[in-house]
């Protein structure tokens, strides 16, 4: 036998020996492994929500052993066909890869193994904080005149909302006051101070009756009730708050003196998807003011 020959023979026979080695599931462990060891790894999920603006999509995920968690994952999608496709409840196989350098994680290879259920509606599935395009949950609010609203109320307006409670002493004058700024700096602008609104949603029920918030944002309009047409002060149910905190990302829990939470602005557009999202109080009024007139004006006259 030629030497050639004798190495090719070599070659699988040491083929043959791993094959019985690792046997199937050995033969699946090892080749995990090496997906590992280059940074891949498979994931197993439901579609909660997408987002073409930032090619992003939310996934209910199973555990990734060794990896991460059964969790709500949010990754970047490459492939923007693909992530057309990925509606609410679609469910996918697909592989994570891990950034080398701390950027983002990447979904690639999907495979879609399932399409939603007859008459899933995304109300149906688990909440999850909202990427830019998705739409914003009609959910019902009362505002400072115990009036029963819900956001489909301003469908054709741009919303500006962010959540505040009125015994806070600390960010949410802050954020009452810069709302305060973006109220007047739209009315320099009839056209876009009629297609658009302002939302300061309690994050504090129990205390913001509508009484309560009545007395509040008179405080931030000069006496004049007639703000709150275009300025309004709203509460929730406490598990209609929950879901509409974790939407937007807010986190909040109860203190001694008041309810402690974390300070996020959000801009709803007149189709009702979420546009843009501030989070903290280091934002320019003036810039916010000037997002609110483009999306409320998306003829570009604003």
């Amino acid at each position: 036998m030629s030497p050639q020959r004798s190495r090719a023979w070599v070659a699988v026979l040491v083929s043959t020996a791993m094959v019985c080695v690792l046997g199937c599931k050995g033969l699946a462990r090892y080749a995990a492994e090496q997906s590992r060891s280059a940074g891949l790894y498979r994931m197993q999920g439901t579609v909660l929500g997408a987002s073409a603006p930032t090619r992003q999509v939310t996934i209910a995920q199973k555990a990734i052993r060794g990896f991460m968690p059964a969790t709500n994952a949010v990754y970047s999608v490459p492939d923007t066909q693909m992530l057309a496709q990925l509606k609410p409840g679609v469910e996918i196989d697909g592989e994570v890869k891990e950034p080398a350098d701390g950027g983002e994680f990447l979904l690639e290879h999907i495979a879609i193994t399932a399409q939603p259920r007859a008459g899933l509606s995304p109300s149906d599935l688990p909440p999850h904080e909202l990427l830019p395009g998705e739409a914003v949950p009609d959910i019902p609010l009362l505002d400072q005149d115990g009036k029963a609203v819900d956001f489909s109320s301003y469908r054709g307006k741009a919303v500006l909302l962010t959540f505040i409670d009125s015994r806070c002493t600390d960010d949410c004058p802050i954020l009452s006051k810069r709302f305060e700024r973006i109220d007047t700096l739209l009315k320099a602008d009839p056209r876009a101070f009629g297609a658009s609104h302002l939302m300061s949603i309690s994050i504090d029920p129990a205390y913001d009756t509508p009484q309560v918030l009545r007395r509040y944002g008179l405080g931030y309009l000069d006496g004049d009730a007639g703000g709150f047409a275009h300025w309004e002060f709203v509460r929730l149910t406490p598990a209609n708050l929950k879901r509409l905190a974790t939407d937007f990302g807010v986190v909040y829990y109860p203190t001694k003196d008041d309810i402690d939470h974390t300070m996020v602005t959000a801009l709803i557009g007149p189709d009702g998807v979420l546009v843009k999202t501030w989070g903290g109080d280091g934002w320019d009024p003036a810039s916010v003011a000037k997002a609110v007139a483009a999306a409320a004006m998306p003829d570009g006259n604003a």
